[in-house]
């Protein structure tokens, strides 16, 4: 990545700082279960469900002006993700396509993105279908589409889905993004430094999505004769300061992240008494909204074995399956001992625990960024698993990753992908950061109503 998106990131000190300024802890406190058996009409859609779509960013890669921070990035434009995976998520060679959503305000830029894609897929002699690749018209900050993109969930009793928003926010926000008079907020108070462009991607895709059926009804005042609103799907705003990689879900109800939730959702007051209890009224009342809006029953909140800046659980645990989890192996003793716990704790909730090294990644002491690939960071996409590769040097490691995901998954095809070298794969960051998928059937439905009248309104 660009060094402006990797300015002004807390060290792995700065964040424990942090987290003791907000939370009086000096370090987050052991990994605990929480749970709200509260009757909800929805859940939490996984990310192995049937995906019909996958949100990207085609950022710009040079900083706004000074005194301009709020703005989006402007210059030469980039990809976070090699072109090869872009071609591959499209699945041409399946029943079933995958389109791509790519977040970038310039249409005069899809030319040239279909150019160098097209170039692409002939050289793996891949299939690439212009007609599925769509521009929506929106800058954002940088490209880490799963932070910043749509959590959705699933009403299983009416098949309708909907988008259930979270506030985007970070710790140490960078140049990127930094809203204009935020320059010196401690990032961890309320929303502190965030990136604004990215936050608002979400509504612009909802609005992408059901555009065609605002057309289709002619939506006119009370007075006049129209048709009645039918959204291809819902909206909730969660309440919640959250990011993307730091959730994870099963499908089930059951949800699993780190400690820095705590961090970013400070309560009214809730700095008073001891710092355990401070952290349980914060993750009670995150549960209490994840179960109204999300069905969320069950939810892990793990503390971070790694230390390192970002404090997502992606960097080193995945959901694979309703019932199997992948937990990272460190090659430091201490930090493995950690990983050994939370993979003990899922075991005994009945999950099926498979476990894979990252080298030269977790070292909790470390004050500098991973450099190899964190294979939990990979994208599950229909019956395919693309699997960052950590590349020369580390082959075995790489031979190794791909040889776990074969086991837990035997039906999925699982393909190794390198990174850009101008971005490449890290311990704390790589494909699963960058990629968002969207449900099949609100793809379907968007479809339907882009070519007419949506199949549930026709006889």
């Amino acid at each position: 990545m660009s060094d402006h998106q990797l300015l002004n990131r807390p060290s792995p000190k700065q964040l424990a700082a942090y987290f003791r300024a907000s939370t009086g802890c000096d370090q987050p406190p052991p990994s605990k279960i929480y749970y709200d058996n509260t009757p909800s009409p929805v859940t939490a859609v996984p990310e192995f469900a049937d995906m019909g779509a996958v949100l990207i960013s085609y950022p710009g890669t040079v900083p706004p002006a000074p005194g301009h921070s709020q703005e989006p990035p402007s210059g030469p434009r980039s990809f976070g993700i090699p072109n090869e995976l872009i071609v591959r998520m499209q699945q041409n060679d399946t029943a079933r396509p995958v389109h791509i959503f790519v977040m970038c305000v310039d249409p005069n830029e899809r030319d040239h993105i279909v150019r160098d894609l097209q170039q692409t897929a002939d050289q793996l002699s891949l299939q690439f279908a212009p007609d599925h690749l769509h521009l929506i018209g929106w800058d954002t900050d940088t490209f880490w589409t799963r932070d910043y993109g749509p959590w959705w969930v699933l009403n299983p009793k009416t098949d309708t889905y909907a988008i259930a928003k979270h506030t985007y926010t970070t710790l140490g926000g960078g140049a990127v993004g930094l809203v204009e008079g935020a320059e010196n907020v401690n990032p961890m108070e309320g929303l502190g430094i965030f990136r604004p462009n990215d936050d608002y991607s979400a509504v612009k895709l909802s609005d992408f999505l059901n555009g065609p059926i605002r057309k289709w009804n002619q939506a006119k005042w009370p007075g006049d004769k129209k048709l009645p609103q039918i959204a291809v799907h819902d909206w909730y705003y969660l309440g919640l300061l959250d990011v993307g990689g730091n959730y994870m879900v099963n499908g089930k109800g059951v949800l699993a992240s780190s400690y820095l939730a705590a961090t970013q959702n400070e309560l009214p007051g809730g700095k008073d008494g001891k710092c355990e209890d401070v952290v349980a009224q914060r993750m009670e009342y995150m549960l209490s909204q994840l179960n109204r809006f999300m069905g969320i029953n069950t939810y892990h909140v793990l503390s971070d074995p790694t230390g390192t800046y970002i404090g997502h659980i992606d960097c080193w645990g995945k959901f694979l399956a309703e019932d199997k989890v992948l937990i990272a192996s460190s090659q430091d003793e201490k930090t493995n001992q950690a990983f050994n716990t939370i993979a003990s704790s899922f075991a005994r909730e009945g999950f099926k625990v498979y476990r894979v090294m990252c080298q030269d990644s977790y070292v909790a002491s470390a004050d500098t960024p991973a450099t190899s690939a964190a294979y939990t960071n990979s994208l599950i996409l229909n019956q395919h698993v693309y699997v960052p590769l950590s590349g020369k040097g580390y082959e075995q490691y790489d031979r190794a990753a791909l040889s776990v995901y074969k086991e837990a998954l035997p039906d999925y095809t699982i393909v190794g992908i390198d990174g850009k070298p101008e971005f490449p794969w890290l311990g704390t960051d790589a494909m699963h950061c960058r990629t968002r998928a969207i449900p099949r059937k609100v793809i379907d439905d968007w479809q339907a109503a882009l070519h007419g009248a949506p199949r549930w309104a026709q006889s």
